[in-house]
This record gives structure tokens, C-alpha cells and sequence, in this order.
């Protein structure tokens, strides 16, 4: 049972992507999507880094029972905390690998 709930939180965290493309979807600034060898970029405009912030999305990911989702919220989180604090700042982030053993990279950006 608990390989299931990580392969179904696995999922959750690789579909992230799906989920900050619907909420920036219909807007000027939508987010960017780009599939990767083995994984998927994912660029949010400023609005939606500014939506992740004020939501703290990433606590809720966080909390989801994968072993990667904790690392995975904080740094969420804390890359859109310090984006919102310029003009245009943004979050960018890649994820790669089985459901299982997801990484990848997250960055904050001006």
C-alpha cells in the first residue's frame, strides 16, 4: 500500500506541471510548459510565481507522502518568496526521472 500512495504522490508532483499550466491558462502571461528528455520545464510567468507565493502551494505539496514532495514544496515555496520581491520575478523548475525517484532543479528568477 505505501508504493502506491507514492506512486500516486509521484504523480501528483510530476503532474504539477499540468496544474500551473490550467491555472495560467486564458492569461497573457501563461505558463510555460517544455518537455525535456526524461522530464518537463516548467516556467511560471510572474502572476502565477505571485499566486504560489501568497497560496503557499508549497506547503500543500509538501505534505504529500512521496519522498521527494518535501524537498520539492520548501524549495517551491521559498524560490517564489524571494521572486516576488522584484519586479517580473518568477519561478522556474524541471522534474525528471520515474515516479519513484523523481529530482530535478528549481530556480528563482528576475
Amino acid at each position: 500500500m505505501r508504493v502506491v500512495r507514492s506512486l500516486v504522490a509521484g504523480a501528483l508532483i510530476a503532474g504539477a506541471a499540468s496544474v500551473f499550466a490550467a491555472m495560467g491558462a486564458g492569461s497573457a502571461g501563461a505558463v510555460a510548459v517544455t518537455p525535456l528528455p526524461g522530464g518537463v520545464q516548467v516556467d511560471l510567468s510572474p502572476a502565477d510565481t505571485a499566486f504560489v507565493a501568497q497560496n503557499n502551494v508549497g506547503r500543500v505539496v509538501a505534505g504529500l507522502p512521496h519522498p521527494s514532495a518535501a524537498s520539492f514544496g520548501q524549495a517551491l515555496d521559498a524560490a517564489a518568496d524571494v521572486s516576488v520581491q522584484v519586479p517580473n520575478g518568477r519561478v522556474t523548475f524541471t522534474v525528471y526521472g520515474p515516479l519513484n525517484e523523481l529530482s530535478g532543479t528549481m530556480l528563482a528568477l528576475q
